[in-house]
């Protein structure tokens, strides 16, 4: 598994050097050059939320969408995808121990 993802990394790298200019100037992908940090941030969100069940741990999920509004406000203002996720991981330590 380990090998499979690494060659499918550096195939993904070393793809864009070998394709010529045209195909790398379409606009599907300077499209989706353009969204895929959203679509990343996106799917991170949306995997991040844990729903309380029976009233049960209400206070991780305060903590949570607190969290994700920080990473948004965040992303929005700095553009960076790596700083947003930390952030968010330390929002979410920091609120849990405020509503904890």
């Amino acid at each position: 598994m380990f090998v499979a993802l690494v060659l499918g990394t550096q195939i993904c790298r070393f793809l864009p050097e070998f394709l010529p200019k045209k195909v790398l100037s379409s606009p599907i992908l300077q499209k989706l050059n353009k969204m895929l940090p959203l679509v990343i941030m996106l799917l991170l969100l949306l995997t991040s939320v844990t729903f309380p069940q029976n009233g049960e741990s209400i206070n991780l999920f305060f903590a949570q969408i607190l969290a994700l509004v920080c990473v948004l406000a965040s992303y929005i203002w700095l553009k960076n995808t790596f700083l947003s996720v930390a952030l968010g991981i330390l929002g979410v330590n920091v609120f849990l121990s405020i509503l904890g």
